[in-house]
This record gives C-alpha cells, structure tokens and sequence, in this order.
C-alpha cells in the first residue's frame, strides 16, 4: 500500500499540482490540516481536498476561517493570518466552509497493516510516547501512576484513556519542518508544509509510506508562480511582500 501524506498546503495550488504530477495513483491520501491562509487559492485546494483525500484533520486556520476563531497566532503573525483569513472566507462556500468545519483534530485509522493517529500539531514527547503503550504497558503505567499521584488519580486515568491508542506512526504537520523520529515502539513523522516551507529550502515536501517504509520527499516546483498570485490579492502591500518571501526563502 501506498499512503501519501502531507499537511500545511496554505491554498498553494501550484505546489498541490506538482504533487499530483509526482503521485498520480497514491491508494491512501492522508491530509495533517491548514488547508488555507497565507495562499492565493483556497477554492481550488479545499475542492481538491474534499474530492481525494481519504483521512484529514483540521489546522488552526482551518478553524479561523470555518469558525471565524481568532487563533493565538506567533508573534508578527497575527495581523497577516487574519486577513487571510477574510481573504479565504471571500473566496470559500458555504460546503467548503462546512467541510473545514467538521474536520476533526485527531483521526487513527488502520492502514496497510499499521495504525496511524493523525493530528496537525505534534503532541509534546510525553503525550507522544503514551499514544504508542500496548494495553498492558498502559494499565501498569496507570498502577505506577496511581501509587506516585492519587491525588490525581481519576483525572490522569482519564487523561491517560483517551491518549493512549497503542499506534505504530504519529502523523503531524504544523512546524512545516519535515522530521521522522523514533517515540519508543513507534515513529513520529512530520511531513513538512506543501505550500508554505521553512527549512531552509522553497521546496514543497510531504512523506510515503510504501508497505511500511517512510521517507520525506522533496518537490522542486516553480513557486514564483505562486508569488506572482500572492501580488494581486486584496492585502496591504508589506503583507504580500512578506508572504512572498517566505515563499522564496523557505524560511
């Protein structure tokens, strides 16, 4: 089986496209959110999205435009994502809008004789190494748990319930820095962003997994197209500088 996986498109179509032309015929397409914001297209990508991908979560720009969320945005950030955000929601219908909407923050399904949890950003290395424990190392660590903090004894269990889902791969986007670690008896994958990329590079990435290998794959597409989109939308100028150069720097 081959699972195609990538997150943090940002309405880049040009780099949506040069992954199709690359991965024609992938069986599985698994989506890690922030389908929008910061691109020139996001009707063109949500449409894409909504017809192909099998398995998706939501991004926190995904929640601002569906749900009009002011989002705890980075520092020099804020004011370029949310008029993005009104941007896309011009742009967007009402199903695009629905869609983002009910998309939800973690999916596991069961792929290809692995199971893999997805969600956008990546779970600190605690809560990470706790989605992989095996039913019995999860019910030994509650015990172990319960004899060093019973004072937080059914909050943590509960906690704990919900967590640990004993899954062999962590799909997670948001960094736009694409990474694959070991977490104990599984492997945290980070794609890297489609169409937003800071390492370094303007390269697009995202990651295959073939009958259980993974790798990061690097896409050389021409994003001075997508430059040349970003200067004709409706932003202040400095705005679309900054996006653009983003774009050209990978950084």
């Amino acid at each position: 089986m081959r699972i195609l996986i990538f997150s943090d498109l940002h309405a880049n179509w040009d780099a949506l496209s040069a992954l199709q032309a690359v991965e024609p015929q992938p069986d599985v397409v698994c989506f890690l959110g922030d389908a929008v914001g910061y691109g020139p297209e996001p009707k063109a990508c949500v449409t894409w999205l909504r017809r192909h991908v099998q398995y998706a979560v939501r991004g926190e720009h995904d929640l601002a435009v569906a749900d009009q969320v002011d989002d705890d945005w980075p520092p020099g950030e804020r004011e370029i994502a949310l008029a993005c955000c009104d941007y896309t929601r011009r742009m967007l219908g009402e199903g695009d809008l629905a869609y983002l909407r009910a998309l939800p923050e973690q999916q596991v399904v069961n792929l290809g004789g692995a199971r893999f949890c997805l969600v956008h950003k990546p779970p600190d290395p605690e809560v990470a190494l706790t989605l992989t424990l095996s039913q019995g190392e999860r019910e030994r660590e509650a015990r172990s748990w319960e004899k060093t903090h019973p004072t937080l004894r059914h909050h943590s269990q509960g906690e704990r319930e919900r967590e640990a889902l004993a899954v062999d791969v962590i799909l997670a986007g948001h960094t736009h820095v694409p990474a694959i670690r070991r977490v104990g008896p599984a492997v945290l994958v980070n794609p890297g962003s489609l169409g937003r990329p800071c390492h370094g590079s303007p390269s697009a990435t995202y990651a295959v997994w073939q009958d259980g290998e993974l790798a990061i794959r690097h896409i050389d597409y021409d994003f001075r197209v997508t430059q040349r989109k970003l200067a004709l939308l409706p932003l202040d100028p400095e705005h679309v500088e900054h996006l653009r150069a983003i774009l050209g720097r990978g950084l």
